[in-house]
């Protein structure tokens, strides 16, 4: 029952104030090199990065955290790059908690691969939740990482446009070892996650970059879409049209969940003054239908199929 009374409550909010959901995209740049991160220690053969995994987040739950301990989803991570645990008990559980929307997988680097660069485009975050949290394991090494924690994606009410951060190491806390070693004696008491920059092999270099972009932004805007087309009936069983009331230009007709992700997209090849469209496919609930015109403007109405 609370997770009813919640999921009823969000889409109330959501529709009723107008919520956004933001989409992103997210550059990983390699600058882990043997000429900067090889103090006193032989650099590894196979060096890479393993997939960069995250999750965003509201503020009542912290992943990792500088000067704390590493949960067992972090340490693994860290220690082997496996992100089984992270994202099915540290991000599940937040998620079941309402803390969290979504986890995600930008992929790995190698170092050996002919570009320096990792992009994962399409990350779609809605204002619930607009803290981003994010972690990949140096590899090899004993426990260390590349950490970003909660990176607010807002700022006075409005989606940020842009995001550089340079990445620095950072120790787990759960395994010795001083070299790009694998398989090490656990640390015992287990330490806290702390920065490693200017600890061998590391100096005061950055290992990597992160830019994080906005691509395009979604918000409900019901009086706006009215005055220039009307969809009827709403709710609906499965069946409706689309009555171009002001003959604008239309050019693509766009169906998303209440979390923001595309269910479906049309093309409109010529502008008719009424569309009918079958959307029996749809399972039943809300979404949101956005109209972009030839122009570039969008025009938005939520949608309830029953």
């Amino acid at each position: 029952m609370k997770k009813i009374t919640f999921l009823f409550t969000f889409l109330l909010s959501f529709f009723a104030f107008g919520q956004s959901v933001a989409t992103y995209n997210i550059s990983f740049t390699n600058y882990w090199n043997i000429t900067d991160h090889n103090n006193g220690n032989p650099f590894p053969g196979n060096p890479h990065w393993t997939d960069l995994v995250g999750v965003n987040h509201n503020s009542n739950v912290t992943f990792l955290e500088m000067g704390s301990t590493a949960t067992t989803g972090v340490e693994n991570i860290a220690e082997q790059g496996n992100q089984g645990v992270f994202q099915t008990v540290d991000v599940q559980n937040a998620i079941d908690a309402n803390n969290a929307q979504q986890f995600f997988d930008a992929g790995d680097l190698f170092l050996s691969s002919p570009s320096n660069t990792n992009v994962y485009n399409g990350l779609e975050v809605n204002e619930d939740y607009p803290l981003l949290t994010m972690l990949s394991m140096i590899a090899p090494s004993p426990d260390w990482m590349i950490a970003v924690n909660g990176l607010n994606l807002r700022e006075s009410n409005n989606w940020k446009s842009s995001i550089t951060i340079d990445l620095f190491p950072y120790d787990a806390g759960t395994e010795e070892g001083s070299t790009y070693s694998l398989s090490n004696a656990a640390t015992n008491p287990q330490g806290v996650i702390t920065n490693i920059s200017c600890v061998p092999p590391f100096n005061t270099e950055k290992v990597a970059e992160l830019t994080i972009s906005l691509e395009s932004v979604l918000n409900v805007n019901n009086t706006s879409f009215l005055e220039k087309v009307k969809l009827y009936p709403n709710p609906t069983n499965g069946n409706i049209t689309i009555s171009n009331i002001q003959n604008i230009e239309l050019k693509t007709i766009e169906f998303y969940s209440v979390l923001g992700k595309l269910v479906k997209q049309i093309e409109v090849k010529q502008n008719p003054s009424k569309l009918s469209l079958d959307l029996s496919q749809f399972n039943k609930g809300m979404y949101l239908l956005k109209v972009l015109d030839a122009n570039g403007a969008s025009h938005t109405q939520k949608l309830v199929i029953e």
